[in-house]
Parts: structure tokens; C-alpha cells; sequence
């Protein structure tokens, strides 16, 4: 019987719970949303109409790449010439350890951490790391084959996204995003991530077929030798 009704009790406080945590987290998405429509800036959206065509999230939007960093800049003017972006994530914090993938954390220092407005931005080059904050804005730049591991943490009311790189961790604040959108992301990313691997092996094998027909030419490797290299290179590729 006692055991009975600390069950039903338990059941009662998990649909309180779950309850309260989604009026809360609907009530923060929705500021978040008048927030950013209120923050962006007013620019001819016509610019960036087929950079939202070809995107492959629906993140990537006026609102998100005309947001104000500062009197003059936006996101979109942080893209290189044909630069294709495919998802744009926000938080509230970025947090870098170490030196980071170009040997310079966003501050220079060893452990950074920035509270405003974190963007992490997707695109077919590299990831482009936005800290919007009181004293300006700073950048940084991930090269997706520098990167070791990718994890997605999912907490209660808070989810962040982790990047392991050769040279330091960044710990990006991805909660004010759609969570099937963060999902989406994640998934790109490591796909994105697996297809640099592929290329650079590819060119690797490439390099080596070329030094061995410098030695098949200069008479160092036989035609049986020089084939059967070959063929045990082009199997792995």
C-alpha cells in the first residue's frame, strides 16, 4: 500500500515537472524569438536570398544572418565571397580551453569565456564562432579537419554543443536553437567532418602513386613491383 502511493506521488511530481519545464521552455523561446527579430538589422534580405536556398537547416534566415554584432557589422558580413552557410546555432556562452585549432584562443588566453550571445555557424568551408558581448564581438575560426571529436550534451534546460580540436575544447551554447535543428546540425558536421578525412586520404594516395612512378621511371622499382604497390594503394582508397 505505502509503496503504491509513493508511486502515484512520484508519477504526480513527473507530470508537474515535465509540465512546468515546458511552459518554462516555451516562454523562452518565444522571448528569444522577439528578441532577435527586434535585434536584427534592417538590410535588403533580397542579398542573402540564395544563401537561404541552398542552406541545408532553416536556421540559416535574415533574422539569424542580419543579427547586430555591432553599429555596422552582421553575421553575414563575416562570410568569405561564396561562402555557403548551412546551419546557425545560439546560446548564451562560448567557452574555449586551450589554444584552440589556429593556435589562439578567442582571447589569447590558455581558458576564455564569453556570456552574451554565442553564434556557432555552419558552413561548407569551416564553423565560424560568433561571441557577441557588452564590449564588442569576437570570432573564431574551426577548420573542420582539425577537429577530433564532436559530442552534443542535452541537459534539463540547457544543451551544448562540444568540439574537440587538435589544439583546444569549445563548448558552445547551442540552447536557444530548435532542438531538431541542433540534431540536424550535429549530424551534418560529422558528415562534413568524415568527408575532409575521406579527401585527405584520397590525396595522400595520390602522393604516393606519384612517388612511385618517379621510382618505377628511374628504374629503382619493377613493373611487377611498381603494379602491385599500385594496386595495394588504390584498394584502400
Amino acid at each position: 500500500m505505502i509503496r503504491e502511493k509513493l508511486t502515484r506521488a512520484w508519477e504526480r511530481y513527473e507530470a508537474w515537472f515535465e509540465n512546468k519545464k515546458g511552459n518554462f521552455q516555451d516562454s523562452l523561446e518565444d522571448g528569444q524569438e522577439r528578441l532577435q527579430e527586434y535585434s536584427a538589422a534592417d538590410r535588403d534580405e533580397s542579398e542573402i536570398q540564395p544563401l537561404v536556398e541552398n542552406a541545408e537547416g532553416e536556421s540559416i534566415n535574415p533574422t539569424n544572418l542580419f543579427q547586430i554584432l555591432d553599429d555596422e557589422t552582421v553575421p553575414y558580413d563575416l562570410l568569405d565571397d561564396g561562402e555557403q552557410p548551412h546551419y546557425f546555432l545560439m546560446g548564451s556562452s562560448i567557452d574555449v580551453e586551450g589554444d584552440g585549432a589556429s593556435g589562439e584562443s578567442i582571447t589569447g588566453w590558455d581558458r576564455d569565456r564569453r556570456i552574451g550571445s554565442a553564434y556557432t555557424v555552419l558552413t561548407e568551408q569551416r564553423i565560424l564562432i560568433i561571441a557577441n558581448h557588452v564590449r564588442g564581438y569576437d570570432q573564431h575560426i574551426v577548420p573542420y579537419d582539425s577537429i577530433a571529436t564532436v559530442n552534443l550534451n542535452t541537459g534539463m534546460v540547457s544543451t551544448r554543443l562540444s568540439i574537440q580540436t587538435r589544439g583546444g575544447t569549445y563548448h558552445l551554447s547551442v540552447t536557444s536553437s530548435d532542438d531538431d535543428e541542433v540534431k540536424d546540425a550535429v549530424e551534418w558536421l560529422l558528415a562534413r567532418r568524415r568527408q575532409g578525412d575521406e579527401s585527405d586520404s584520397t590525396d595522400e594516395s595520390l602522393d604516393h602513386l606519384a612517388k612511385l612512378k618517379e621510382l618505377h621511371e628511374d628504374g629503382v622499382l619493377t613493373d611487377e613491383e611498381f603494379e602491385e604497390k599500385k594496386s595495394s594503394i588504390l584498394s584502400d582508397v
